[in-house]
């Protein structure tokens, strides 16, 4: 059964959610028995790779045919949406063949772009692709399947997908203590999302049809522009972790910790899950700027509410889920600098998803592009100064990127503007000021709150409360379009979830 858009973010809070707490039971589970490490830090360069190589196609083939596939589904030409499903399913499975076996001979070479580790975590780095290969081979056709499901608005089948690959790995961690367990784990999730989604969607892929037809052709068009785009945003990852390899042994696993705590919420929410096929649905730029403009308004609401969550409870977070057996104080400190620089993108990270899929239903590539090219070289800049001129280190290194974050938001806001979209500034900024009148009194009230109020699972429970009656306040005192939504959403939550169709 077809999903509506706000039954999307339904399903993915609750699909991503278990997703992330399964993810974050991984961390806590590994973080215990092995600390900030170096075999961690080796995973995480080793994900930063493959996030170039390999998963930067995995996004190319992931949104680049899903207009194309919504037209011809809601028109009735199913035939054709088969085709073009079909022919780039065969043009995925050999291009990715042809990529493990690249990747096998030449990894090698590829993992000395870790130029900061010494030698013995490069030669952990240089090892790990026999245990990577299952998912070098098979994570491009997982998401290219859930791209062709998003596209007939069956969106909780790849949100499930994406917690069976973090409950495999959190299984495997729990049941093995394998010094390669970390990447042949994801590995196996990988393979057992990639035959669930492959059962669910096997009769719009199968049989194999050409990848070389004209409707599977016409869907490549704006492939180079795309691919440059997804490459680009993960050599913006891949630098920030070159330069962390020349800090001390942890801090790769440090940077990485911080990054998947400030994002946890941006990504179990994935308020551009759905954006794109809704977009795609309608031809109007009127009708796009108005599901734009709404979703800005969310983004405001939850995106200042975490930032001020995780400044104000961001070192009690880490000391609750981490600070066991071989996690020490000191790993604690360090993750918590990280977050407190990290923090700050979280607007960001809630809305560059949603306005990179209207370029995309427009088949603007440029300013996408330039966009991330414009943040990564701010990026890097900021990150030799911050690093190697102030000797900032992992907050030089976090902060770095969120200043990045926030200049190609801006960016691709001005570029929205200049395509046509009207986005409402003055109700954006009426809103933010408003919500950030509310949220000041918590790092505030925190503050006055006995010292053993404040610490561990005790503070972050009281962090929440304030930021979540502040947040509870300020949207119900609002008087304008936000707050209806803000009851809406209140009603669906209560009923559990049954949204109306859009």
């Amino acid at each position: 059964m077809a999903e509506s858009f706000l039954k999307s973010i339904g399903a993915s809070v609750l699909w991503r959610g278990l997703n992330y707490l399964a993810g974050l039971a991984k961390h806590i589970v590994i973080a215990a028995a092995i600390g900030l490490s170096a075999q961690l830090d080796v995973f995480y360069m080793a994900m930063a790779l493959l996030g170039v190589l390999v998963f930067s196609w995995a996004g190319l083939l992931d949104i680049m045919a899903v207009p194309d596939m919504v037209r011809a589904w809601r028109e009735n030409r199913h035939e054709e949406f088969r085709r073009i499903a079909s022919g780039l399913f065969s043009l995925v499975l050999a291009g990715s063949a042809a990529l493990a076996l690249t990747l096998c001979f030449a990894w090698g070479e590829i993992a000395n772009v870790a130029m900061g580790f010494d030698q013995g975590r490069k030669e952990l780095l240089a090892q790990a692709i026999p245990w990577l290969l299952p998912a070098v081979l098979l994570y491009i056709p997982l998401r290219f399947i859930g791209s062709v499901l998003r596209a007939i608005r069956k969106f909780s089948l790849f949100y499930q997908a994406e917690f069976s690959i973090a409950l495999v790995v959190l299984i495997c961690v729990l049941s093995c203590e394998d010094a390669h367990v970390l990447l042949w784990s994801f590995s196996a999730g990988v393979s057992v999302a990639f035959l669930f989604l492959l059962f669910a969607a096997r009769r719009h892929l199968f049989p194999l049809s050409s990848p070389f037809s004209p409707v599977v052709l016409r869907s490549l068009n704006m492939a180079p522009g795309l691919l440059l785009l997804q490459c680009a945003g993960y050599v913006f990852v891949l630098s920030d972790r070159i330069f962390v390899s020349f800090l001390p042994e942890g801090a790769v696993s440090a940077l990485a910790y911080g990054a998947t705590l400030v994002a946890l919420l941006p990504n179990a929410v994935s308020l551009n899950g759905a954006f794109i096929t809704v977009a795609a649905e309608h031809g109007s730029r009127e009708k796009r700027a108005e599901y734009l403009n709404d979703l800005v308004s969310a983004a405001i609401y939850l995106g200042v509410g975490a930032t001020v969550f995780m400044l104000t409870a961001g070192e009690g977070i880490v000391q609750t889920l981490f600070e066991r057996g071989m996690f020490t104080a000191g790993d604690t400190q360090n993750v918590a600098r990280a977050i407190s620089a990290y923090a700050w993108m979280i607007l960001p990270l809630f809305l560059i998803g949603s306005v990179e899929q209207i370029f995309q239903v427009e088949r603007r590539i440029g300013p996408m592009v330039w966009r991330v090219v414009l943040g990564m070289l701010v990026n890097v800049a900021l990150n030799a100064w911050f690093l190697f001129g102030l000797g900032w280190g992992l907050h030089g290194v976090a902060l770095a990127t969120a200043i990045a974050y926030w200049i190609m938001l801006l960016a691709s806001l001005n570029a929205l503007k200049r395509q046509g979209y009207i986005l409402e500034k003055r109700r954006h900024l009426c809103w933010l000021g408003w919500n950030a009148l509310f949220l000041a009194i918590v790092p505030a009230g925190f503050h006055v709150l006995p010292p053993f109020l404040r610490s561990g699972i005790t503070g972050v429970c009281a962090a929440a409360l304030l930021a979540g009656g502040a947040m509870l306040v300020a949207g119900l005192a609002w008087r304008g379009n936000e707050q209806k939504l803000l009851t809406a959403a209140i009603r669906r939550t209560r009923s559990g979830f049954r949204f109306a169709k859009d």
